[in-house]
Formats: structure tokens, C-alpha cells, sequence
């Protein structure tokens, strides 16, 4: 009853048709009917594999001439075409050099295109697509293909395709020796390829430890989160961690807390210290406390407590920390809700927007809560309108006033903004089937926006899910 076992079978028993009826007609019905059905998905890369050097590039043309509905701005056909290079069909490219190029050329053509224009999560298909051609015959013509283009793809991204689809050491021996340039610029970069690489030893950690002292706070702030990336969290590492609090940089303090409470999590030490620090007599410090307790999981009665108490704290960043930390925790408890029902009331609308963050958070979809971030859409504080509009959509709200805003946030200047509008648009879109055209209609009529992408991943969360 395994999936596994059913995909293979299902497969060996449509080849096994091929095979006795002569009719090669039998695949390419099946990938008619069934491309891009997440339940046939195994199933058609097992069968087209699994063909010989000619059937396997007539299958592969199939998929890549498919025609899918919205292709010229989803390329699921293309991305299921590489997705068959990634399986390495052999001899492929001995039947069919130019499908072999055709579709990297493809694949890298919408790499080098700008995130804005083509969307956050086709990049993210595109990379991890390329990147799955490791140990196969075409890694070598991919990577040179993406070195010809290397001045118009983000320095990191590149560094991680060179060190997938060639030496991960030979890479990571050049990043390291990057760290030692002048120019900041060229060592931030170099340690947000460290960290997306993913591999942890002890001279990475080493020097990333030491790179928190760098003289420029983008190269420490990205030193921290490499570091959470890598899931280092010796006692070493935490308590250098700690100690950046100190900071006198807002971003890395903020930076450093995130990776705290992302890798200290459930360590009764880190709490502790972190309890202590929300009382400090300097803000920042209580502050990123506060953002450093939002990624525990450790739910204790304790820390929701001390954190109710800085809904009061006398500065507003602390107040507003505190809220957001309250959503990501989770404790829908009846006295958090009415806590952060009255901070909607805050004198300052930062605070208003984080409390009206966290509600939406908790889930607790209530007619009071509704009624009153509802209420708030009439601010003529645009910033905190966003907020509350990403606030209902969390609660599941999909209102014609609601799906109305979120649209207009596909617009915003905020990626957070446009991604989670995104994101609740494809949710919302399975419940009414006025969101789809209207999607539709919003990117033909934004081709040229600077924001299209958003448009796409909003069709993308649309047509095939978050999920993939």
C-alpha cells in the first residue's frame, strides 16, 4: 500500500503496455492526461526514464510542447522537462542534443531574469531544478551554460550553482579566501553563500564566529544568520550570539536575535538569559530579547508573562517586539487576545500594525477581532492598512474589501508584503472563482510593472499551491 510501490508498479505497467502492444502513443497519452498531477508526477518521471535514448527525447519534447494553461508565465511544462534531465536518462543527449539545450537555455534564461519580473518562486524552481542536475551527464553543459551569464546572476546564487554542479570544496576554499578582501561588499556576499551552501565545519564556524566583529554591520549581520542557516549551536556560538546584543547596530542586533532564538531554542540557559536581557535597562536590548523568544517553541507560562508585561514597556519598538513575539509563540489564551486587542489602541501605530500581526497569527478568527481590524482599514496610515489587510488574510478572511486590498499589496514596495499577499490569493482562490481571472487580468494589464512577479506567484500559489 506504499505510494512508492504503487508509483513504480503504475509505471512498470504502462511500459509494459508499450512494450507489448507496440504503441508508443500509450506515454504520450499518459502525459497528456496526467502531466502535472501531483499524484502522477513519480509516475511519469519513472516511465520516461526508463525509456530508451529516442522514446525518452519524443517523451521529453512531449512534456516541453505540452501547452500548459498560463505556461508563459508558470513553465510548468519546462520545469517538468527538467525535471526529467534531473533523473538522467541515458543517452538522451546522443537522440537529441539540441531538446538538451533547449530546455537548459530555458531554465537559465529565466534565471538570469530579474525576481521582480519573473517571480520569487519560479527563481526558486529554476535553482532548485539546476541544482538537482548534480552527478547527472548534463551538470557540466549547465554550468557552463550559467558561467556564460555570470554577470547577470546574483553573486551568491551563482556560487552555490558552481559548487552543486562542480567542486563544493574547491567553492567554499574561494569564499573563504573572499573574506579576506577590503571591500565589504565582496565578504558580505561571500558569507551569504557560506551560509546557503550549508555546509558546516569547523574552520566555517570559525571564521563566521570571528565575522561578527567585522568592522561593517551587513557582513556581521549576515555572519549571524549564515550561522543560524549551518544549524550551529554549540555553547560557543550561542554565547557569541548573546554577546552581539550589544551591538550598536540596529539590523544585527535584530539579525543576531532571530538567529538566537532560532538555534537556542528549548535551552533552559538561553531562556533564562534572555528573560533576564527583557529587563535591561537599555531598550534595543529588551527589544531584541523579545524577537529572540519569538522563534521558541518552548511555550512556558513564563515567557508569555514576562512578554505581556513589555505590551507595556515605555518604547514603542519594545511594546511592538513583544506583540509580534506573542503571535509567533502562539498561546491563543483569552488574556494574550485581550492584550493585544487593547494594543490595536496604541498611541503608536508600529505597535498597532505588530499587534494587529500577531491576532492575525494566533488564528482566532473572532467577529470581535474581525470587527475591529476591519474597522482599522479607514487609517490613512498606509503602512499600517498593509498590516492589517496581511492580518485578516491570515484570519481567512477573503472579503471582496479584503481581496480587493491584498491585490493592491501585489503592488507594494515590501517583499514581505507582496509574498504573503501572494500567498493568500492562492489560499483564497480555492474558496471563490472570481480570484483566478482576476489574477489573470491584474498580469496582463502589469507586464512592465517592476512588480509582475508577485502577480505570478500569486497564479502560481493559485494553480499549483504553496505546498509546491
Amino acid at each position: 500500500m506504499h505510494k512508492t510501490f504503487q508509483e513504480y508498479l503504475c509505471a512498470e505497467e504502462i511500459d509494459y503496455q508499450l512494450e507489448n502492444e507496440f504503441d508508443f502513443g500509450i506515454i504520450l497519452n499518459a502525459i497528456r492526461e496526467h502531466l502535472h498531477d501531483a499524484h502522477w508526477r513519480e509516475v511519469l518521471l519513472l516511465l520516461i526514464a526508463q525509456q530508451k535514448p529516442k522514446n525518452a527525447a519524443k517523451a521529453i519534447r512531449a512534456v516541453l510542447n505540452n501547452g500548459n494553461e498560463y505556461e508563459e508565465w508558470l513553465h510548468r511544462d519546462l520545469f517538468f522537462a527538467g525535471n526529467c534531465l534531473a533523473e538522467d536518462p541515458k543517452g538522451l543527449r546522443g537522440a537529441d542534443g539540441e531538446l538538451v539545450q533547449e530546455i537548459l537555455e530555458k531554465l537559465v534564461e529565466l534565471e538570469i531574469g530579474n525576481d521582480k519580473q519573473v517571480g520569487w518562486v519560479i527563481h526558486q524552481q529554476v535553482q532548485e531544478i539546476l541544482c538537482n542536475l548534480h552527478e547527472t551527464n548534463f551538470e557540466a553543459q549547465a554550468l557552463e551554460m550559467l558561467k556564460e551569464k555570470a554577470n547577470l546572476i546574483n553573486e551568491w546564487r551563482l556560487w552555490k550553482y558552481q559548487a552543486e554542479l562542480g567542486d563544493k570544496n574547491k567553492e567554499i576554499e574561494g569564499l573563504l579566501e573572499k573574506l579576506k578582501n577590503d571591500d565589504y561588499f565582496m565578504r558580505w556576499n561571500a558569507v551569504i553563500a557560506l551560509g546557503e551552501l550549508g555546509k558546516n565545519s569547523e574552520t566555517i564556524v570559525n571564521t563566521l564566529l570571528a565575522l561578527l566583529q567585522d568592522e561593517n554591520p551587513f557582513v556581521r549581520r549576515s555572519a549571524a544568520t549564515a550561522l543560524k542557516k549551518l544549524g550551529e549551536n554549540s555553547e560557543t556560538v550561542l554565547n557569541a550570539l548573546l554577546a552581539k546584543f550589544q551591538d550598536d547596530n540596529f539590523d544585527v542586533q535584530k539579525g543576531t536575535a532571530i538567529a538566537l532564538g532560532k538555534l537556542g531554542n528549548g535551552l533552559e540557559t538561553i531562556v533564562n538569559s534572555l528573560l533576564e536581557m527583557l529587563k535591561d535597562k537599555d531598550s534595543t536590548i529588551r527589544m531584541s530579547a523579545a524577537t529572540a523568544l519569538a522563534y521558541f517553541d518552548k511555550n512556558s507560562e513564563t515567557i508569555v508573562e514576562d512578554l505581556l508585561a513589555k505590551l507595556q514597556d515605555e518604547d514603542s519598538l519594545v511594546r511592538g517586539r513583544a506583540a509580534f513575539a506573542l503571535g509567533k509563540l502562539g498561546k491563543n489564551s483569552e488574556t494574550v487576545v485581550e492584550a493585544l486587542l487593547i494594543k490595536l489602541q496604541d498611541e503608536d501605530s508600529l505597535v498597532r500594525g505588530w499587534a494587529a500581526t500577531a491576532l492575525g497569527k494566533l488564528g482566532k478568527n473572532s467577529e470581535t477581532i474581525v470587527s475591529n481590524l476591519i474597522a482599522m482599514l479607514l487609517d490613512e496610515d498606509y503602512s499600517l492598512c498593509r498590516w492589517i489587510t496581511l492580518a485578516l488574510g491570515e484570519l481567512g478572511n477573503c472579503s471582496e474589501t479584503v481581496v480587493s486590498k491584498l491585490i493592491t499589496l501585489l503592488l507594494d514596495e515590501n517583499y514581505s508584503a507582496r509574498d504573503r499577499a501572494a500567498k493568500y490569493l492562492g489560499k483564497f482562490g480555492k474558496k471563490s472563482n472570481n480570484i483566478l481571472p482576476t489574477i489573470v487580468q491584474w498580469i496582463q494589464e502589469h507586464q512592465d510593472s517592476e512588480y509582475l512577479g508577485s502577480g505570478i506567484d500569486a497564479l502560481w500559489y493559485l494553480v499549483v499551491g504553496e505546498e509546491n
